[in-house]
């Protein structure tokens, strides 16, 4: 294997579709490769001894399904990048690489560091955490979990009199995901038209997050201090928006953000007194009267089922809406019409539910081929692709360089 000389990827090969390679424990880098590979996208995860991280997250009930969907339309390749003797493999995979995501686990931080020293064509894209890039100017722990607080996105969450609640799902992860495979295509979009080798790129976990949140700064800079929380209302409280429940429990969200849906929200449940009462007839009047507002908004909500006040929007085009769990999703009807869960075999005689490939691309829809692989499955057809032998794959496996071999 010293000697073998390895090829960039042929004109013919670039004509296929793009060859993502993952290395990582953040599901940020897993999240942004099933993206791409839920559209076609030939994608590979590479494992170092004892599989991905991602594969660990959570309780057992998590990691029955998680990984599965995670992982799902990739291939495994369980390689120990640790290894002097997986030098040839990660190069050869590099070469024929468009796109690699990876973060700042020992897997992701021995690839980049190969990806530095070998000549490749591939677009490498780094996520990490908040204070990876300037440890000397970050005050805290280099964590992925700082991520969301890092972005002034948890300061606004939570009731105005109690502490800020951080959303028990990966926002930060899942939206850094989203931004590093915008990037990356566009990046490698960049390079293809301009024959230009594609350059490095990097994203912090809490970029993402900071720039939906970009109101917040511009905001703290008009009125020289930062937006405090304020529960389910809109930011600075000039709108009409909250959460009520029904008299049979029900919850639902309420949004009458122009004068227009604030007006028939207002006929709706107080009729044109309640339209002229000078505590509500303008945005600057409710801003200031909102908590009134509130439980005027509350008691008529009190007094109805939640099929009779959604009746009653309806028949008013206010808009409000109910708040969904995950058994609402699973049974709404427009949900299942639009395709948006799907079933895929687990293969040991059942299915998981998972969402679909998102968004709907008529000309070139996503697919779910196959669920999260078990480790190294893929191994021994990815390497082949690579051009190596069953020899040397019989040679890598026998030094423990490549630790799972299907």
């Amino acid at each position: 294997m010293g000697g073998r000389r390895i090829e960039s990827r042929s004109d013919e090969a670039k004509s296929l579709p793009i060859l993502v390679v993952e290395s990582g424990d953040s599901p940020a880098a897993g999240f942004a490769a099933a993206l791409l590979a839920d559209f076609g996208a030939e994608t590979i995860v590479v494992e170092p001894r004892g599989g991905s991280g991602l594969r660990r997250l959570g309780g057992p009930e998590v990691r029955a399904v998680w990984w599965p969907i995670l992982a799902r339309n990739k291939r495994s390749l369980a390689l120990d990048l640790e290894a002097p003797e997986a030098l040839p493999v990660a190069e050869a995979l590099l070469k024929r690489a468009d796109i690699v995501f990876l973060d700042e686990s020992a897997a992701g931080r021995a690839l980049r560091r190969i990806a530095g020293e070998v000549g490749h064509a591939a677009q490498v894209m780094r996520i990490f955490a908040p204070g990876e890039d300037r440890p000397d100017l970050w005050r805290d722990g280099k964590s992925a979990a700082l991520a969301g607080c890092a972005t002034g996105v948890v300061a606004l969450t939570g009731m105005p009199d109690g502490p800020p609640i951080q959303a028990e799902f990966p926002l930060a992860d899942n939206t850094s995901g989203i931004l590093a495979a915008a990037l990356a295509l566009v990046e490698l979009r960049r390079a293809r038209l301009t024959g230009a080798a594609p350059r490095a790129l990097e994203l912090g976990l809490h970029e993402a997050l900071q720039r939906m949140n970009e109101w917040q700064l511009v905001v703290a800079g008009a009125q020289g201090r930062a937006e405090p929380r304020n529960g389910n209302r809109f930011p600075m409280n000039s709108n009409i928006g909250n959460i009520f429940r029904t008299r049979d429990g029900k919850l639902l969200t309420v949004s009458a953000a122009t004068p227009s849906v604030a007006d028939r929200l207002l006929g709706m449940i107080g009729g044109e007194k309640l339209q002229q009462d000078p505590r509500f007839r303008t945005p600057a009047d409710r801003r200031v009267n909102m908590d009134a507002l509130d439980e005027i908004i509350a008691a008529w909500m009190a007094e109805h089922d939640a099929a009779e006040a959604m009746r009653l929007v309806r028949e008013h085009d206010v808009v409000v809406g109910p708040i969904y769990d995950a058994d609402d999703i699973r049974k709404d009807p427009h949900i299942a019409a639009r395709g948006d869960i799907v079933r895929v075999a687990d293969g040991k005689g059942g299915s998981i539910a998972m969402p679909a490939p998102l968004p709907k691309i008529d000309s070139a829809p996503g697919r779910v081929r196959s669920i999260g692989p078990a480790p190294g499955e893929g191994s021994r057809a990815i390497l082949q692709e690579l051009g190596f032998t069953g020899v040397e794959l019989e040679e890598l496996k026998q030094k423990g360089v490549l630790w799972a071999l299907d």
